[in-house]
């Protein structure tokens, strides 16, 4: 089967890491994708070279590209595409309008608490979990979508390549609607260790083997809630003298990521004292051997579809300390500790918790790990999107028209 992956991403996370480990397991499975970048993304270029994907992109990364979608148009033409499988917004518009040009049939994975109209359009929507697809469900039944007029620029797109859509509501979703987890390659998480790095990593090791080490990976940004892991922080480290901080290793926060709210972050650190107890480590292509010397990992997102996070700890048999929202329940089921958003009063007890009981601590880590594997596999998930494919290719697009 060929696909061409369309994705409009101009950053780096869990959809983009997501997106590659797909298509370099389907090449694994016999399968031929492509990527094409609607954006100037060089870390997600290093990583389709690095896993053999091949990829087109295209230089001007504005949202509605007329240049991209005739680029589109070209390479399935030229490659001979069976299906079109988008990834976020802008990639979506692009892809349903040239899989109806070509009469291509479109698979959109959403993997976004935000609202947009033309995933409707394409023939089969791929959610990361059922937070998300209840929110979308909500969303194509409001007012607000049934009424969406398209902008003067789109309307000029779409006539230039034959696309008229006009929103109807829920009905349009009904049917194309299914679930596929995200995926990493959990292997390189589960049979991680360290000592095969012995000369880069073991100064590394050691240097914190005498502190219980806390830490939290992924962007830094306010969605992403690190401002909690500080406010947590500083209460620990003010309770040093507890019944159950005293008789544990001192303790050392860590924060590996970058973004916009790391020199925030910082400074907030500084101000309040507990700088010393804390390291930032910036963006990291690679965060197995931070996630490996935690004693504890944590999850303070304010709201998250999915977190790909969360998969790299609970495979690496990590206790977890993880946010009720969007779809992080779902990821955990009842393993480890999960607590309210925005509550760093919860948070430091639930560092706590686990302190004060080592054996409590192993058994959450396996529950998860054992969870994971049943649930999370990248297997799983390749195979389920693959299937979708087979189901739309099998059955005449049906993106809206009048």
């Amino acid at each position: 089967m060929k696909i061409l992956h369309i994705i409009s991403s101009r950053g780096w996370g869990g959809a983009e890491n997501s997106a590659i480990y797909l298509a370099k397991k389907q090449i694994e499975k016999g399968h031929e994708p492509r990527f094409f970048i609607h954006s100037l993304n060089k870390k997600m270029r290093f990583l389709l070279e690095n896993n053999g994907v091949p990829y087109y992109k295209v230089f001007d990364p504005e949202r509605k590209n007329v240049f991209a979608i005739k680029k589109i148009i070209n390479i399935c033409k030229k490659e001979n595409i069976d299906i079109i499988h988008t990834h976020l917004g802008t990639g979506n518009y692009v892809g349903v309008l040239a899989g109806n040009y070509l009469n291509i049939p479109v698979l959109s994975t959403i993997n976004i608490f935000s609202g947009y109209p033309y995933y409707a359009s394409a023939d089969k929507l791929c959610f990361s979990g059922a937070a998300l697809k209840d929110y979308f469900v909500k969303y194509f039944s409001k007012e607000e979508y049934k009424n969406y007029k398209p902008a003067y620029i789109e309307k000029i797109i779409n006539n230039i390549f034959g696309f008229k859509y006009s929103p109807r509501g829920i009905g349009e979703i009904e049917g194309k609607m299914d679930i596929a987890f995200e995926r990493i390659d959990e292997n390189r998480f589960i049979d991680y260790s360290h000592t095969a790095n012995v000369n880069d990593d073991e100064t590394f090791y050691n240097r914190f083997k005498n502190f219980f080490n806390i830490g939290i990976t992924g962007r830094v940004t306010e969605q992403k809630g690190q401002i909690y892991f500080v406010k947590a922080a500083e209460l620990l480290l003010k309770e040093k003298n507890s019944d159950v901080l005293r008789h544990s290793k001192p303790l050392m926060f860590h924060i590996v990521g970058s973004g916009n709210d790391e020199k925030k972050l910082k400074k907030m650190v500084r101000k309040i004292g507990t700088y010393g107890s804390f390291m930032f480590w910036g963006y990291q292509s690679d965060v197995r051997k931070f996630v490996s010397m935690f004693d504890i990992a944590v999850s303070c997102s304010l709201n998250e579809p999915f977190g790909i996070n969360n998969l790299e700890y609970m495979f690496m048999k990590k206790p977890c300390i993880a946010t009720n929202a969007g779809g992080i329940p779902e990821v955990y089921g009842d393993t480890n500790i999960i607590i309210p958003p925005k509550d760093e009063v919860r948070l430091k007890e639930a560092v706590e918790t686990y302190i004060a009981s080592p054996k409590y601590m192993k058994e959450e880590a396996f529950k998860g790990f054992e969870r994971a594997g049943r649930l999370f596999r990248s297997d799983i998930s390749v195979d389920k999107v693959i299937s979708m494919y087979e189901d739309i290719i099998k059955r005449p697009p049906v993106v809206t028209k009048i």
